[in-house]
């Protein structure tokens, strides 16, 4: 395959041409991310005049992702063979890949540094040098050696679901799950879904849409016995909750857990093949860990109830996928792990949707209880208890000679650990050849008993799950894998000791510095980025059925109002388990039942130096409880969806059970502000969700003290505005519904004897009065801080400081001003405040204040969008068929004037996408696209003319391949070195400057001839596995070829596109193209002022509806 440019002197567009098609893109309009695509036979390219983008040759398309407001095609440009599970499959390691830019020249032949900087040219500013390209970093992460592809087989499969000897490339079965550049081919996945068979045929076999994986892949060639083999091991991580070890823990609504991957060992023969698969992944509850900390505990941020449904989503997946499940837990059950493990268990019997110990079974092994006296080699123990699964379950083997399947997996273990990595890696491998073990003898190839570690398939199956460990590991966590020197020599040295520790500190320090950078690299692939959105392909079909969809929401969207309650409490360390809270909970009694609850507490525990630094989290357990005691009082129950707390910080989340599905997406976040960011005394916790189709997100801070440190308090929000974030990078700012509450610590800026006057006294409009000297009101006001945030009129009383259990304000020492410092404020246009208050509660020295919102939300119906858009993609094709082929350039009329509305240039200068029909003949797709057997044979290189009949680039045939020795081989060993990237093209290469076919004789350019040097000998059909090398697959040319001789290398079939891009023989046709701060303490008073008791002025005249 090979890129082209079109001329600067044309309209821009970028062609890949693969052996007989090319795929052609364009540009729609700079103010959109969309492009069109045509698929174009290749002998209708040479007029278009294009020139080669780059030396060096394309191994596949990965798909199109806009960044800086630019649209980059993305291409594999160096890769090397390192799998071959059967003959006829081969799986390739990506190492360069390069991406071009479809809306602009500037980065055409442009020299990168080593940083992806643009080297300047020759009397070009020095300004130019600082240019990093935008994909840079993109092409860091793919060419690290963790993603591989193949052109032959689809490899998010398992050779059992495939089937063998299938050869398929087809895209209709691939697994989502495991696609790692599904964003970037969004639209073309999509584009080929609704495209006829043979077009589907042609992208297809022309490796238009490649699949990339993430894990790893390798071969190793063994002999048992005297028997030839080949033993592969293929693994592939789940990209659905992909990312880094602290970033990412646990599952998502959606039932993904963090890395879960899916290692597949496979082994060949010329008698048998046999294959048997493992999964691996988080422990599928909520939880987290803080990287921060020198020894993370376990945090589990659910509680069951609503977990469950996340859980059962995960585990049915699994069951419809593979059979029954046995799970096997190596968590510790003395450390933090051992609630993780209980959780784990809870889930299991809770499920209504499975059985448990039918179904899915559990089998708990503590691993570093049984491995604490003799070494790793105790791993062995949990072998007789997984024997009765491992039998039941069988695995796959096939009759090569017979051509059939003789047995087939049913069933599945799923292993975890902590991260999912060195202990789980252990185990796997032991699995794998007791599993292989039973495969020998059950065929009379080997006894059990004679299969010992010094046997050569032994070593090399061990060696194999080593590098495998450490490609993972690396995935992950940034380094190898821990004990991976016991997993290659069953034995643990004094050197794998140290390489452990090592290993150990570098996670650390990577956890730590490099993480979050890693993240960021990896949500930007996967399109997680805020407001990221993926490349459309500009299709008049798909335009009129997202516009039809646009005016028809109301079809398949609902809407409902959400009663929300927010509020904040600075409790002071309570420790009273008792304390009843209706009185802030249900200010009007069980006349108003929030369907959300969301509380922020502050000073959960004391704020000394010693209980900051070591903070007690189980008052968070307290709260839980406390509060959800309350809660459920009435008919209707609550389930905790979320806790987030840092040291003295707590904020919880409450969602009735009856309304818990409509909540997803919920991810909490923290920032300390105490101590210049280093003590948690300050700061904020905040908790982000969807609600229906509406995002929300909860601020609840506790900002810096004193009357006069208002800039302190308005760097502390800056700060928090700045640095909490979620997954993908999404901000505050990024939701539509946001609150802010906690003890914001604003004061009133008058003398403290004249606020105590002004309450005692309580004159007519005091609290107006007030609230004009209100240091949060001047900053809203005056767009400092808060920017767009409301607040419902205050019509209570300052709630801060009181004399700790009376309603009289502080009689103490220090006297502090009477304060509004409690305070929630929000920003959202869906959203109607119904009541803002305070709660008579004597518990602190603050008091309870609490807000109800009501809020309009609208519900997708998923299921009735798809049927809609199916039945509008069915009403535009039949109109369009109805009309006529006469009629095609004129209907639809709207939407040909919006197409004409859309583009930039002239409707006759554009791309047609291949689904429409052409404008100029009428012809449907089926003429215009024709199938491959209707092409003429000169044109395709599926049938070629015989190769002595036309002249080609030379090429040298590949010799015949020496017999393996008896020595196991890697494919790392066999000199495959990888294609270079290309970041830089010294000069234009004409494309007609390239040799052209014998019957092009209009290009006036004569090929190189070079004799052809006399085939081999046909080589006998083997029994045995077939060497490790370059391969034939189905779409080699081999067409027409003279007896005896074998197919063409593989770079001579891809240089048979020359002839047919610069083919101008065939008639020329005219087309009509579209595209498809006073300090902490007041002032000292001679006297200490009275004890002003806090009247209140009636508050529930703000009826609650």
């Amino acid at each position: 395959m090979q890129i082209l440019v079109s001329h600067p002197n044309s309209p821009r567009s970028i062609a890949l041409a693969s052996k007989s098609f090319s795929l052609v893109f364009r540009p729609v309009r700079k103010s959109e991310i969309s492009c069109a695509v045509e698929l174009v036979p290749n002998h209708e390219l040479k007029r278009s005049d294009y020139k080669r983008l780059t030396r060096h040759e394309v191994h596949g398309f990965i798909g199109l992702i806009s960044l800086n407001d630019s649209i980059f095609i993305g291409t594999i440009t160096g890769s090397a063979k390192v799998a071959s599970p059967t003959p006829h499959e081969t799986v390739n390691k990506i190492y360069a890949v390069d991406f071009y830019c479809l809306t602009d020249r500037s980065w055409d032949f442009v020299d990168l540094d080593v940083q992806g900087r643009a080297l300047p040219e020759p009397g070009a500013p020095a300004a130019d040098s600082a240019l990093q390209h935008p994909c840079f970093e993109l092409k860091k992460l793919l060419s690290n050696g963790s993603f591989y592809y193949s052109s032959d087989f689809d490899l998010t499969s398992t050779l059992q679901g495939r089937g063998f000897n299938t050869n398929s490339l087809s895209k209709d079965n691939f697994e989502e799950e495991f696609m790692w550049n599904h964003f970037m081919m969004h639209d073309m996945v999509n584009y080929r879904d609704r495209s006829d068979s043979s077009t589907k045929e042609i992208l297809d076999a022309e490796g238009f849409l490649t699949t990339v994986i993430r894990g790893f892949a390798e071969t190793f060639v063994t002999f048992i016995k005297r028997w030839k083999v080949s033993q592969t091991v293929i693994s592939k991580q789940s990209w659905k909750r992909a990312g880094t070890r602290f970033n990412m823990r646990g599952i998502n609504d959606e039932g993904y857990v963090a890395n879960f991957v899916e290692t597949e060992f496979i082994m060949y023969s010329s008698e048998y093949c046999y294959a048997y698969t493992q999964v691996r992944g988080s422990v599928p509850v909520f939880w987290e860990q803080d990287a921060a900390l020198i020894n993370p505990k376990v945090q589990i941020t659910r509680s069951t109830e609503a977990t469950q449904k996340s859980f059962d989503t995960h585990f049915m997946k699994l069951l419809n996928k593979y059979g029954p499940v046995d799970v096997i837990n190596l968590l510790s059950e003395k450390s933090s792990e051992a609630q993780l493990s209980r959780r784990y268990k809870e889930q299991l019997q809770s499920s209504p949707n499975f059985k448990y110990d039918e179904d899915v079974l559990l089998t708990v092994f503590d691993f570093h209880k049984e491995t604490s006296q003799d070494g790793f080699v105790g791993a062995a123990k949990i072998l007789p208890q997984i024997l009765k699964f491992m039998m039941n379950a069988g695995y796959f083997s096939y009759d090569v000679r017979e051509d059939r399947v003789i047995s087939k997996q049913q069933g599945i273990f799923r292993t975890n650990c902590l991260d999912c990595l060195d202990r789980t890696n252990l185990v796997q491998q032991l699995i794998s050849l007791e599993v292989f073990k039973l495969f020998l003898h059950d065929f009379e190839i080997l006894d059990r008993r004679g299969v010992h570690n010094e046997l050569d398939f032994v070593q090399r199956h061990n060696s194999l799950w080593a590098d495998h460990g450490d490609q993972i590991s690396q995935i992950y966590t940034g380094t190898n894998a821990l004990k991976s020197s016991f997993s290659r020599k069953g034995k643990m040295s004094f050197a794998g000791t140290l390489s452990d520790a090592t290993k150990s500190v570098s996670r650390m320090y990577i956890n730590n510095f490099m993480d979050k950078n890693k993240q960021l690299k990896i949500d930007g692939l996967l399109g997680r980025l805020p407001d990221q959105k993926p490349v459309s392909l500009y299709d008049p079909e798909n335009e009129f059925v997202t516009t039809e969809l646009e005016k028809r929401s109301d079809s398949f969207t609902s809407y409902s109002n959400m009663n929300l309650f927010v509020g904040t409490f600075n409790v002071n360390n309570l420790s009273n388990r008792s304390s009843d809270l209706s009185k802030w909970l249900f200010p009007i009694g069980n006349k108003f039942k929030p369907d959300v609850v969301v509380l922020g507490l502050q000073e959960v525990i004391a704020m000394s130096a010693g209980s900051i630094l070591n903070a007690d989290y189980t008052k968070g357990s307290v709260w839980k409880t406390m509060v959800s005691n309350c809660l459920n009082q009435y008919a209707e129950k609550y389930i905790l969806l979320r806790v987030e707390q840092m040291s003295s910080i707590l904020i919880l989340l409450f969602v009735k059970e009856d309304k818990i599905n409509h909540a997803t997406q919920v991810e909490g976040s923290t920032k300390k502000t105490g101590f210049g960011g280093m003590a948690g005394n300050k700061g904020a916790v905040a908790i982000r969700l969807k609600y229906g189709n509406t995002s929300f997100c909860f601020v609840n801070s506790h900002f810096a003290a004193g009357a006069k440190n208002v800039d302190e308090r308005a760097n502390d929000y800056a700060a928090i505005n700045k640095s909490i974030s979620f997954t993908g990078g999404r901000n505050i700012s990024q939701h539509e519904c946001i609150f802010w509450l906690g003890d914001l610590n604003f004061r009133i800026s008058l003398d403290n004897l004249q606020v105590r006057r002004e309450l005692s006294e309580q004159k007519e409009g005091y609290l107006e009065r007030l609230m004009k000297y209100d240091q949060l009101t001047q900053a809203i006001n005056s767009n400092n801080i808060f920017r767009d945030f409301c607040e419902p009129t205050i019509q209570f009383c300052p709630t801060y400081k009181y004399d700790f259990g009376t309603d009289i304000y502080d009689t103490s020492e220090k006297a502090r001003t009477p304060s509004w410092t409690d305070r929630i404020i929000y920003k959202g246009n869906n959203l109607q405040p119904l009541a803002y208050s305070d709660a008579p509660l004597k518990l602190s020295d603050h008091k309870p204040v609490y807000a109800a919102y009501r809020c309009k939300v609208g519900f997708i119906d998923e299921a009735k969008k798809l049927h809609l858009r199916n039945e509008l993609y069915l009403d535009y094709k039949n109109k369009v068929d109805r009309a006529g082929p006469e009629h095609a350039s004129t209907f639809p009329m709207e939407e040909e004037k919006r197409v004409r509305q859309r583009l930039s240039l002239p409707v006759e200068n554009q791309l047609a996408p291949v689904s429409l029909k052409s404008r100029s003949s009428g012809t449907s797709l089926q003429s215009a696209v024709r199938s491959p057997s209707e092409l003429e044979r000169k044109n395709m290189s599926l049938t070629p003319p015989p190769v002595p009949q036309r002249k080609t680039l030379p090429t040298q045939r590949m010799p015949p391949k020496p017999p393996m020795s008896r020595s196991s081989t890697s494919l790392h060993s066999q000199g495959l070195a990888a294609v270079g990237s290309n970041s830089s093209i010294p000069d234009l290469i004409e494309l007609d400057s390239l040799p052209a076919s014998e019957d092009d004789e209009s290009s006036g350019v004569a090929a190189p001839k070079r004799p052809v040097p006399p085939p081999p000998p046909r080589k006998p059909s083997s029994q045995g596995i077939a060497p490790v090398g370059r391969k034939e697959t189905e779409f080699s040319i081999r067409g027409n070829l003279p007896p005896g001789e074998t197919s063409i290398d593989d770079t001579s079939a891809n240089s048979s596109l020359l002839e047919m891009v610069i083919d101008s023989s065939s008639p020329k046709r005219t087309r009509q193209l579209l595209p498809t701060s006073e300090s902490d303490s007041a002032r000292s008073l001679k006297k200490t002022p009275p004890a002003v008791p806090a009247k209140k002025p009636q508050l529930h005249n703000l009826e609650i509806r």
